[in-house]
């Protein structure tokens, strides 16, 4: 078994912002978890989205370029394969 926990309901609210938008800074992915084009949305503090960003990189699901954030080839296959699961 891995030593890595699953992903949070935040973290999937996250990946769904990124896979929306390429290249997001921190308050853009924010403002898009809490106003999705679907569903309900997730309020999420600044602080919380720049901690689920940084854990997401260090999993190499999303990395930070000089456009923002984006996800990274790995992470749009986690999302093509398990996002449908999810509705942001």
């Amino acid at each position: 078994m891995s030593g890595i926990s699953p992903l949070a309901l935040s973290d999937l609210a996250v990946l769904g912002a990124l896979s929306t938008v390429d290249g997001l800074d921190g308050e853009q992915v924010g403002k898009v978890v809490a106003a999705p084009p679907i569903g309900p949305g997730m309020t999420l503090t600044d602080d919380a989205v720049r901690r689920i960003l940084i854990r997401l990189e260090a999993r190499g699901l999303a990395e930070n370029h000089s456009r923002g954030w984006q996800l990274t080839k790995r992470g749009r296959t986690l999302w093509a394969t398990k996002g449908g699961r999810f509705t942001l």
